[in-house]
């Protein structure tokens, strides 16, 4: 029986972390029950019950097998496949680990709920909207499994190296160091700072000469992601480096920077908000004024998607941002981005319009509930319930594979409910950005995609454009490029799926329009 792909979206779709990353995993708009997916043991209650490693008492022929070691790692998903390294190793009896991802130029990031109960294997990284888990088998020196975030479902093997992989990754990054560069027509410099206990680190892209020039900071997406913006929906791409370099060749100090817990970056994840993040960012704009390379008076902030949101709040507060630009950057509440996202993805699976209006009421029903704080236990009855009608839709053999039904959807809606209560996404779901973007009065560029089903273009530009008006500013330009997704990719349908068959390039024409609107306003270093 063909299962109804709007139900998806009513379950995991609407639990699933808000698709305003550029790199975190969007909410999907096929169904979240899969045969081949298995939710980890952890959510099974309300309560987290630590799972016992019981590696150290194997027997018999178990007793050789560990996961102590280096394993060289791919994750295949959506048609895309992306490289990792796990470190694994044993203190105490304990196990615990990082996983290095050299594509995204992040390495160390934690491993946490190891479970090693030969052969079965389960390990997380990140946590709250953005956590993905792993779960497999070892069968000798290799484990093979699935790989889950936000609702997407993948595969992932992993093969224990014969070599130290520490050894490895130094190789790789001599290999990058020493790896032959054009000769750029400006510098550039490696650069940290941060605030209390976050240390970021990041790029500063300086034009020749002395200076001073003027700057301007780019803040990515929801989500852990590089300095570059690089995601592995979108193999090759990597955003802000090509913004970067377009903008110093034309003499503009561009500073990017690895989000916290990624790449050489510090700090909590799992407890910050938009707010939080948007402190990082400001700690860059503080280090700029430090810098004598840079004018302070021509300092602006760049933000794409999320990172729109966090450049609203620090112009309406910080006198010291002198321009901003929005790329994709949302100017409703993420209570109404939130709900648009799902009923423009239900649209596009092509169900009738009666079946749009019931996604659009049941999302309704969920973003109340995280408004309110109220209501959850009714809220988690009824996402059970739909879990359930979906899941007996399946062939008996797919349904033999999840077991007890009832328990199963209890333990996916059990993982999803903890990351509607997570932090970030309550602080999200409230934040007005038009309180914010009625202060600004410096000079704003807001640009969307026509084809972006994350940040719906039309409303989210009309939103800008009253608020600043409100704001008395008369210095907004406001433009939508009709063929650009989320990414600002040359896209045809603008849906996730197509990301990584594009080219890893922005649409014809945005770079233009962001260069010509700066050096219209900023006075360049002779």
């Amino acid at each position: 029986m063909k299962l109804r792909r709007w139900m998806g979206i009513i379950t995991a779709s609407v639990l699933a972390a808000v698709m305003l990353a550029a790199c975190t995993l969007p909410v999907p708009v096929d169904s979240p029950v899969s045969p081949t997916v298995n939710t980890p043991d952890e959510s099974v209650t309300e309560e987290a019950v630590p799972v016992e490693d019981v590696s150290s008492v194997a027997t018999g022929e178990e007793a050789t097998m560990s996961l102590v070691g280096d394993w060289d790692g791919t994750i295949s998903i959506m048609g895309t496949q992306l490289g990792f390294i796990a470190h694994f190793s044993e203190d105490s009896g304990e196990l615990t680990g990082t996983l290095d991802i050299p594509q995204q130029g992040a390495r160390g990031i934690q491993l946490h709920s190891i479970s090693f109960n030969a052969p079965d294997v389960q390990f997380a990284i990140l946590s709250g909207p953005q956590q993905a888990v792993f779960d497999g088998q070892l069968v000798e020196d290799a484990v093979e499994g699935t790989f889950s975030q936000s609702g997407f479902e993948g595969t992932f093997q992993m093969q224990r190296m014969a070599e130290p992989a520490q050894e490895t990754a130094q190789e790789t990054a001599q290999e990058t160091d020493t790896e032959d560069k054009p000769n750029l027509p400006y510098s550039e410099e490696e650069v940290t700072f941060g605030h209390g206990d976050v240390m970021l680190a990041g790029t500063l892209t300086l034009p020749e000469g002395d200076g001073p020039h003027p700057a301007l900071i780019l803040v990515t997406g929801s989500g852990q992601q590089n300095r570059d913006e690089e995601i592995y929906l979108a193999p090759g791409y990597r955003p802000f480096a090509l913004i970067a370099d377009a903008l110093t060749r034309q003499g503009i100090a561009v500073l990017r920077y690895d989000d916290r817990g990624i790449g050489g970056s510090t700090g909590d994840v799992e407890s910050a908000t938009t707010a939080d993040f948007a402190n990082d960012a400001e700690s860059g704009l503080e280090y700029l004024l430090e810098r004598e390379e840079i004018d302070p008076a021509q300092i602006g902030i760049f933000g794409h998607s999320e990172g729109g949101l966090i450049a609203t709040m620090l112009t309406a507060q910080n006198p010291n941002l002198s321009f901003m630009i929005l790329m994709a950057g949302p100017g409703l509440s993420g209570y109404y981005v939130v709900l648009e996202q799902a009923v423009m993805l239900a649209a596009d699976t092509g169900i009738s319009d009666e079946e749009v209006e019931l996604v659009r009421t049941r999302q309704t029903q969920v973003l109340d509930t995280v408004v309110s704080n109220e209501g959850w236990a009714e809220l988690k009855a009824m996402l059970i319930e739909a879990t359930v009608e979906q899941l007996t839709q399946l062939p008996d053999a797919q349904k033999a594979q999840f077991g007890d039904l009832d328990a199963y959807a209890a333990q996916v809606i059990t993982s999803q409910m903890a990351a509607l209560q997570s932090p970030w996404y309550r602080f999200f779901i409230a934040y007005d950005p038009g309180e914010d973007l009625a202060q600004i009065d410096v000079p704003v560029l807001a640009i969307f995609g026509g084809l972006d089903l994350q940040v719906p273009a039309e409303a989210n530009a009309e939103a800008v454009s009253a608020a600043l008006e409100t704001a008395g500013n008369e210095d907004v330009t406001v433009e939508i490029i009709p063929n650009a997704n989320h990414l600002f990719q040359a896209a045809e349908s603008g849906g996730v799926d197509e990301y990584s068959r594009l080219a890893p390039e922005f649409v014809p024409g945005f770079l233009d329009a962001i260069s010509e609107w700066l050096l219209a306003r900023v006075m360049l270093s002779e």
